[in-house]
């Protein structure tokens, strides 16, 4: 499959993390970071993830910045493919940005609180 078929079959449902991560991006933004490779795309029939590596000084860790579609799919296929990438890059930690609900979700995975972020709109 194609990288335009790929893309096309995710975007709805990162369009729809999008939304709750507070478009801070747009769809095309998106797609142009994964097509760079300044960001990966994990693409399934039911789910998709975009993952992003961040260094700092004392640590490499990867950032499942977008995710949607089944649940089900994303934490018991998805999650062991993206957890053993990240490894293999010398990632140290995995985080996840989302809703209260992906806390609940991924804890039973080993995810624990690392941090709450709060925001305002000004």
């Amino acid at each position: 499959m194609s990288f335009e078929e790929t893309w096309a079959g995710s975007a709805p449902r990162l369009d729809h993390a999008l939304a709750h991560a507070g478009r801070t991006h747009s769809l095309e933004d998106v797609k142009a970071m994964v097509a760079a490779g300044r960001a990966q795309l994990w693409a399934s029939p039911a789910s998709a993830v975009v993952t992003v590596i961040e260094d700092d000084p004392c640590e490499r860790r990867l950032l499942v910045w977008l995710a949607g579609g089944d649940l089900e799919e994303l934490l018991e296929r998805m999650l062991p493919r993206v957890e053993a990438w990240g490894r293999t890059r010398g990632c140290r930690r995995l985080l996840v940005i989302g809703r209260a609900g992906w806390e609940r979700a991924m804890k039973p995975h080993g995810f624990a609180p690392l941090a709450r972020v709060i925001a305002k709109d000004l």
